[in-house]
């Protein structure tokens, strides 16, 4: 199952470096909390402009993939980084990845486990790392409002039964604010989150968020 992909490179980074600290906190445990389990080369699936990867793993290989075209004109490159403009299931390496990072990019990407534990199966990493929202309290919510409210929303969800032959090790829990100058940027910004189309609905969903 494909999904859309409307974000733009800009409205990506004014998410991220403006209105939300949600990747300082990833890149912080990436470089710290979890450090040991990262062994280069590295595949960041769904990279987007590839800050995360830039700020948290500039002393290692990494190889940066993403259906959209990102060039150093979007964001700077670290000098053992990789860009490839390349779907996830249509990567090939000769060289063997030994961590596939995932960082809020699955709904991007196919909502089959089978299909997703076979890529995995074929890229055989050590390690792979994800970083997922946890929908309950307000994204529980949320998730609710968007399934009455919208024809198609797209939000990032835990797929039971992948990554499938892995064992887990750790898991870091963590939360980040979002903070908007008002409540119809803050509408803008949660659209971007769950992947719905804001024009038909902004008016409700600024009621909504006025509510929580």
């Amino acid at each position: 199952m494909r999904f859309r992909n409307s974000i733009q490179t800009l409205d990506v980074y004014n998410f991220k470096e403006t209105f939300c600290e949600e990747n300082q906190i990833i890149c912080h445990h990436l470089q710290h909390t979890v450090q040991k389990y990262i062994k280069s080369p590295i595949l960041d699936v769904g990279a987007g402009i590839g800050d995360i990867s830039f700020k948290a793993l500039g002393d290692k290989k990494v190889i940066m993939i993403d259906v959209n075209k990102i060039s150093r004109h979007d964001y700077p490159c670290q000098p053992g980084h990789v860009r490839k403009q390349c779907d996830f299931f249509d990567f090939e390496s000769k060289e063997q990845i030994n961590t596939v990072l995932i960082s809020h990019t699955l709904q991007f990407i196919d909502d089959s486990v089978d299909l997703l534990n076979e890529k995995i199966r074929e890229i055989n990493p050590e390690t792979v790392i994800q970083v997922l929202n946890t929908n309950d309290d307000f994204m529980g919510d949320l998730m609710e409002w968007c399934n009455q409210n919208t024809e198609s929303s797209n939000p990032e969800i835990k797929l039971d039964g992948f990554p499938r032959n892995y064992t887990l090790i750790k898991t870091v829990p963590f939360t980040a604010l979002l903070r908007c100058p008002d409540f119809m940027e803050l509408a803008r910004q949660v659209s971007y989150l769950m992947l719905i189309e804001l024009d038909n609905v902004a008016n409700k969903l600024v009621q909504f968020l006025k509510k929580c």
